[in-house]
C-alpha cells in the first residue's frame, strides 16, 4: 500500500479502537506494521500527533481517547489529527518517497539519501531568494506610485525580450501584472541604482556600491538553484543576512 492507502487503514484501525471495537492481536500486528511504514515517510514523521508517539498499542490508544469524551467526541478528534497527516497528499516530496518505495532501481542508487538531504536544504535557499526578489519587487512597485521612476535601456530591452518569449510560448503561464516580474536581481538592483537619488533615501545607512555587492552575490546564487547546484552553508547564511540586513534598512 501507498501512503494515502496506509493513512487511511489506520484511521479506520483507530476509529474502531476508540469506539470499543473488539481489539484482536491481528489488530495490534497491523497497528505496529502500519506505523513501521508510515515513519518511513518524512510527512508522517512531521505531522504525526502526539498520541502516535506515546500509545505504542491500541489498548493504549484507546484509553487515551477514552479522555476526549464519547464516540461522536472521539471520532472528531481522529479526524482533526488525521487532516494534517492526509491534506496536501500530492505533494512533491510524498511524489519522491512513493516513487523509492515503489520502484526498482536495480544496483544503480539513482537517488542516495545525501542528495535527497541537500534537495531539503536547497528548498530554503529557493524560499529565502523568493522572499528577497519579489520584497525587493514589492519595494520598487510601492515607491513607482509617487515617484518617477526611469528604467535603464537595457533593463527595458531585457523586459520587452522576455515578454515577446512570454507571447511565443502561450503554453506558459504569465510572470504577472507589472514590468518587475520580468526583472530578476541584476534588473532590479539598475533600477534601484539608476534612481539613486530617488531610492537613496530608503538606504540611509549605504550606498550603490553596497547594493551592487549584494545583488551581484544574490545572482550568483539565484544562478546556482536555477542549475541545480549545490548552495553551501556559507551562502546559505549568507541570505539570511542579506534578507534581514534589506528589511532593516528599508525606511518605508
Amino acid at each position: 500500500m501507498n501512503y494515502t492507502e496506509n493513512i487511511e487503514r489506520l484511521k479506520i484501525l483507530l476509529t474502531g479502537a476508540s469506539t470499543d471495537v473488539t481489539i484482536t492481536s491481528d489488530n495490534e500486528a497491523e497497528y505496529k506494521r502500519l506505523k513501521s511504514e508510515l515513519n518511513k515517510s518524512a510527512k508522517f514523521q512531521t505531522n504525526q500527533p502526539k498520541e502516535f508517539k506515546i500509545c505504542f498499542t491500541l489498548q493504549e490508544f484507546r484509553r487515551e481517547m477514552q479522555a476526549k469524551g464519547g464516540y461522536a467526541e472521539r471520532r472528531k478528534y481522529i479526524n482533526e489529527i488525521f487532516y494534517p497527516l492526509i491534506s496536501d497528499e500530492n505533494s512533491l516530496l510524498d511524489s519522491i518517497e512513493e516513487i523509492q518505495q515503489n520502484v526498482n532501481f536495480g544496483h544503480l542508487n539513482l537517488l542516495p539519501q545525501d542528495i535527497q538531504q541537500k534537495g531539503r536544504e536547497m528548498s530554503e535557499v529557493y524560499l529565502y531568494l523568493y522572499c528577497i526578489e519579489n520584497s525587493l519587487r514589492i519595494f520598487i512597485e510601492e515607491i513607482m506610485k509617487t515617484e518617477t521612476i526611469n528604467i535603464p535601456r537595457k533593463v527595458q530591452e531585457t523586459i520587452d525580450k522576455l515578454k515577446k518569449s512570454e507571447q511565443e510560448s502561450k503554453y506558459l503561464p504569465i510572470r504577472g501584472n507589472s514590468d518587475l516580474f520580468y526583472c530578476d536581481f541584476i534588473e532590479l538592483g539598475k533600477i534601484i541604482v539608476g534612481n539613486w537619488t530617488i531610492f537613496g533615501k530608503y538606504f540611509p545607512k549605504q550606498n550603490e556600491h553596497w547594493l551592487n555587492v549584494m545583488v551581484d552575490e544574490l545572482y550568483k546564487i539565484r544562478c546556482l538553484v536555477a542549475h541545480n547546484s549545490y548552495v553551501g552553508k556559507d551562502e546559505r547564511d549568507a541570505l539570511k543576512v542579506y534578507y534581514k540586513s534589506i528589511t532593516a534598512q528599508l525606511q518605508l
